[in-house]
């Protein structure tokens, strides 16, 4: 339905998607995607953050350099054959957010895969979190940290700072909010529709106050929903509640409209080829910085094999990231097709 087939044709695209609708549709897709978002963190165990072990991190650390050291060094590669010149800054960008593996993406690929509990399960989440971890140091630290001191700008850490107040408002004051209104129904009765609504109204608060200070509302939902109790009764009534809304209707369409996005066709050329030898390395490079530091920790071949490849999974949290991405111009439009794809 997208530019590849009926998207071609702008009579029968505009028959099947008019402007109106194509806005109808996004908004409904934004407002699923914090919902999904928002269950994935509430479904999560908090404690599990705090349970990571040394190898994990040295594991974490090790897999998410050697996917951005390798593709960088693709980079010069490419170099050497077409010169890349503005595009350079978009495909560095690509392999920064590239080398990332997200926690919320591998929670929910253990969980749907019953493997969440397993000692490979543990492993993976917990590498997950440091590259997680790894990949905003990086970009928001150390990157925009060295561009503020080179400009001798304060943005930088004027935006730091409103991150760390805006993380601590949605743990001290919403998250005690919310399970007070959870407190308030009584105790071995389902939730009244009056509370339910009450949180959803503070999730879509949640969602447009992060908007306003520049951050992903989807992160921010999903985060959210992590500082909430996962158990019952919280937990478990949201989780239930939400899970028809989220996964069933919402999520789909939010891929529908990033296929439409996709131009396919423009896909074509040295350039796009050179493009996915870069991502190609980026992938190598992961799969090699964590198969390696594993079996160094005697963790068997075939363990750390399937823990390498996990690693390397994407998801729904890194569709919205470059969807993100090509909305603030971060990356150009053909940047973000072939690595979804």
């Amino acid at each position: 339905m997208g530019p590849l087939f009926l998207g071609r044709d702008n009579k029968s695209f505009e028959m099947l998607f008019p402007t109106a609708t194509i806005v109808i549709l996004s908004t409904f897709a934004e407002f699923g995607m914090i919902i999904y978002f928002f269950k994935m963190g509430v479904q999560i165990n908090s404690k599990q953050i705090f349970m990571v072990e040394k190898r994990a991190v040295i594991i974490g650390i090790s897999g998410h350099l050697s996917s951005m050291v390798l593709g960088i060094i693709a980079i010069r590669v490419v170099e050497t054959f077409t010169p890349l010149g503005s595009e350079k800054l978009s495909m560095i960008n690509l392999i920064i957010f590239g080398s990332l593996t997200s926690f919320s993406v591998i929670s929910s690929f253990l969980s749907e895969m019953n493997i969440l509990n397993s000692e490979i399960g543990r492993m993976a989440l917990s590498t997950s979190i440091v590259s997680d971890a790894c990949m905003w140091v990086v970009y928001f630290v150390v990157i925009n940290g060295t561009l503020a001191l080179e400009r001798k700008s304060y943005k930088f850490l004027l935006e730091l700072s409103m991150t760390i107040v805006y993380f601590a408002v949605l743990f001290f004051l919403l998250r005690p909010l919310v399970v007070w209104i959870s407190n308030r129904n009584p105790k071995g009765k389902p939730m009244t529709e009056s509370h339910f609504l009450m949180i959803i109204c503070i999730l879509l608060l949640v969602g447009l106050s992060a908007q306003i200070a520049g951050q992903s509302s989807f992160i921010i939902a999903f985060w959210f929903g992590l500082f909430l109790p996962d158990g019952p009764p919280l937990g478990s009534i949201l989780s239930e509640r939400l899970g028809a809304i989220g996964s069933t209707l919402t999520v789909p369409a939010y891929c529908t409209i990033s296929g439409l996005r996709t131009k396919v066709p423009s896909l074509v050329g040295p350039k796009i080829a050179f493009m996915e030898v870069i991502i190609i390395a980026g992938y190598i490079g992961k799969f090699v910085g964590t198969i390696l530091p594993s079996i160094h920790f005697h963790i068997e071949f075939w363990d750390s094999f399937a823990l390498a490849t996990i690693m390397c999974c994407k998801g729904l949290i890194d569709l919205s990231l470059y969807n993100l991405l090509l909305n603030s111009k971060v990356l150009s439009t053909s940047f973000l097709c072939p690595f979804i794809l």
